[in-house]
């Protein structure tokens, strides 16, 4: 994006020694103030008087980015089930642990990139059960990174609420871990009570 004008909602774009035309109702999404120097990715087309113009336009990852601040949100989330997953593995199965965890954020990451790649090919997505179950499998603290930097299923209600709920269940197994389970015994013993009254 080589000019912008917020005021008046259009500029242009540097494309192959071209000013391609674009006007802010062109584009797809806009998840951030469209600032010079943005990289955007768009379809070349014609505008009513059959003047090159850009359509479709989006910004080319999504308008998001990894903030410091978004590493210094995630470290206290990471904190607690990580010091959990240590003690578990132990010292000897640390790497492992630890490496498989990684691992799980990993493929959570690719699988929001490859979200975003089919989004702009117009091929199908994938789902939000398959988002939200790697995330559930370990792989959230990749997700949080994921939706910062591509913006997707970044601003669902339901499924941020879902996408929390998960986060939350993990601080909630590693603190009761790390306490003997005493939740987990608590709740298996009033189960074990109410099957036990419940007339046959």
């Amino acid at each position: 994006m080589v000019e912008w004008s917020e005021a008046k909602g259009h500029g242009f774009i540097s494309f192959e020694k071209h000013r391609i035309f674009v006007h802010q109702r062109d584009f797809s999404a806009r998840h951030k103030r469209t600032e010079v120097g943005d990289v955007v990715d768009f379809v070349l087309g014609r505008d009513d008087k059959g003047r090159l113009c850009a359509q479709k336009v989006e910004h080319h990852n999504g308008g998001g980015r990894i903030r410091f601040w978004h590493l210094l949100i995630l470290l206290p989330f990471v904190a607690g089930p990580g010091y959990a997953l240590w003690q578990a593995g132990g010292r000897a199965n640390a790497s492992l642990v630890f490496g498989c965890a990684a691992g799980m954020s990993v493929i959570s990451y690719l699988l929001y990139w490859l979200d975003k790649l089919r989004a702009r090919h117009g091929q199908w997505r994938v789902s939000a059960s398959t988002l939200h179950l790697v995330a559930l499998l370990g792989g959230w603290p990749g997700a949080f990174l994921a939706q910062r930097n591509f913006r997707r299923k970044s601003l669902g209600l339901r499924f941020q609420l879902l996408f929390w709920l998960i986060v939350t269940l993990h601080q909630f197994l590693a603190t009761d871990y790390l306490r003997g389970w005493p939740m987990v015994r608590a709740a298996d013993a009033e189960f074990v009570r109410l099957t036990m009254t419940v007339p046959k």
